[in-house]
């Protein structure tokens, strides 16, 4: 930077442009490092990130060079803009990202930078104002070994802290929604659909301390066992190979099974798997879930779109039991046993049909295995997501006397990111059902008809991209062996639909509801940690 002193050319010595110029590339530096952890959840985080970085490495090149007013002036605001932008991450959250306007957890290293930032601005600022600030003469040659050993201490501070925090493990465990350990335990707010693996301790602390094994029964713990599917951090953690899904048990039978399995399409086709596999021995549907473990078709990793982890095909994601993110936060627990008890009483409000339809609900699906008969009360859809005010009621058959067996929630929301509303917790997942045929007598075709064959039944293609649903199976005698927010739930089977209206409700009517216990979670098998991974052991 040239300016006048006294008539004289000055010039900043070597010691504020190092202290400038290494907290300028430390920062870049961070945030480089940053930019493959959050492309695995937002495309526009990792550019904004890469962004930044980059500005901040070539304002740092800048600063060494030659410090210049712009220079400056640039440098300050850049990095005013970064903490702003960090205050409203740490607070409110930004309107971006996986999920959007949920407020972050302060994290060591995004406080380290934030500070190399914030003095950063102080700096700039002093040189600004007080130009003469830690300047030499330009007619001065002296270089004392005071001022060497100043400059020289500058980027190698900077240099040990920024190496230490990149070297912390916690990095690796960044993340959005609370990160790391907060977000899938389930503090992290409504929806943090992303994650990260996280070590041996963690999973202990999770596996030790969570108080959410009563939100689904006992047949659900032992299902995610036998299939190896991880129950604490949400399909994010190593399953361990000590799980029973290596050891799968084949026949001819569960070879038709996986056939039909992997060519089936479409809701109709998720429907036939549900009567194939109520109809399978219990030996067969066990090593069904084994090779579903095995194959990895029931990892959420698995879905096209990252931000939205049910909504690939069919109903709602992959048959089989869910995916779990473990909670251990004692009053987000709470918080969900009374949401969850809410919905209960608000579908027994309407046991029937019958009921539904005076109170403004009306038939827009058949019963369709698996997920039942969906009335709609057409009244309620907008953009709110409202425990009292369930969009769909769901039935186990069309009959006046037919029998509630849970509950759909429909969100507008625009856009391909999974709506943010919803239960407390990580645990409830919304999905679309986009290109159904439709007509004035509701569903009559699944999202894989042809335009050609919806206009032969007179029907017309539906736009679903913005109608966002998630069903929960609270209705006792009905909840879901495959989870309480589950896309499926394979006690819907034939024969309650057969038998509707004439089991006195409670899906008494399922042929398989004996295959599982509906008791408490408390009572059923539970995971344990094994090194760092998750071992899902069947007990007795």
């Amino acid at each position: 930077m040239n300016t006048n002193i006294a008539g004289s050319e000055t010039r900043y010595g070597i010691a504020p442009r190092l202290l400038l110029a290494s907290l300028s590339l430390a920062a870049g530096g961070v945030h480089l490092a940053m930019v493959p952890i959050h492309a695995q959840s937002s495309t526009t985080e990792a550019i904004g990130f890469a962004g930044v970085g980059w500005a901040q490495v070539i304002l740092g090149i800048a600063l060494m060079l030659r410090p210049s007013r712009e220079v400056l002036g640039g440098a300050m605001l850049l990095n005013l803009a970064v903490i702003a932008t960090y205050i409203v991450s740490r607070t409110a959250g930004l309107p971006f990202g996986d999920p959007a306007w949920e407020a972050e957890t302060v994290e060591g290293i995004d406080l380290m930078t934030t500070i190399f930032e914030a003095v950063s601005v102080v700096a700039a600022g002093l040189l600004l104002v007080r130009p003469d600030f830690a300047a030499t003469r330009s007619e001065s040659t002296g270089f004392s070994f005071e001022t060497a050993a100043v400059a020289s201490a500058i980027p190698l501070i900077v240099l040990v802290v920024t190496s230490a925090a990149l070297a912390d493990p916690e990095l690796v465990s960044h993340s959005h929604g609370g990160g790391g350990a907060a977000l899938v335990s389930g503090t992290g707010g409504a929806h943090g659909h992303g994650g990260a693996n996280a070590d041996a301790a963690t999973l202990v602390s999770l596996a030790e301390n969570r108080c959410d094994l009563g939100f689904n029964p006992a047949a659900y713990w032992k299902e995610t066992a036998v299939a190896g599917i991880d129950t604490l951090m949400g399909g994010q953690a190593a399953v361990s190979d000590h799980n029973a899904s290596a050891y799968v048990v084949g026949s001819a039978e569960l070879d038709k099974l996986i056939s039909q399995q992997m060519t089936s399409e479409g809701e109709v086709g998720d429907a036939m798997m549900v009567l194939s596999l109520a109809r399978a021995s219990d030996e067969v549907y066990e090593n069904w879930l084994r090779w579903l473990g095995a194959s990895g078709i029931a990892s959420h990793s698995h879905s096209e779109n990252p931000l939205a982890p049910d909504d690939d095909r069919g109903m709602g994601g992959h048959l089989g039991p869910q995916a779990w993110h473990a909670m251990t936060d004692k009053a987000q627990c709470d918080a969900l046993a009374a949401e969850l008890e809410l919905a209960r009483r608000t579908a027994l409000k309407y046991p029937t049909v019958a009921d539904a339809e005076a109170a403004g609900w009306v038939r827009v699906t058949g019963y369709v295995p698996g997920i039942a008969a969906h009335y709609m009360n057409f009244r309620l859809v907008d953009g709110e997501f409202n425990i009292e005010e369930p969009e769909m009621l769901l039935y186990d058959g069309t009959d006046p006397d037919s029998s509630v067996v849970g509950l759909s929630y429909y969100v507008r929301h625009a856009g391909t990111a999974e709506p943010t509303q919803g239960f407390s917790g990580n645990n409830d997942h919304f999905h679309r059902h986009d290109g159904l045929c439709v007509s004035g007598a509701g569903v009559i075709g699944d999202s894989t008809t042809t335009e050609e064959e919806c206009a032969a039944r007179a029907g017309r293609k539906a736009d679903g991209a913005s109608g966002w649903m998630n069903h929960v199976w609270v209705v006792p005698g009905c909840e879901s062996p495959w989870g309480m927010f589950s896309g499926a739930n394979p006690i819907i089977d034939g024969e309650l639909g057969q038998k509707s209206g004439e089991d006195g409700g409670g899906c008494a009517g399922s042929g398989v509801r004996d295959r599982y216990d509906l008791s408490a979670g408390e009572v059923g098998n539970t995971p344990t940690v094994v090194g760092g991974s998750v071992e899902l052991v069947v007990g007795n």
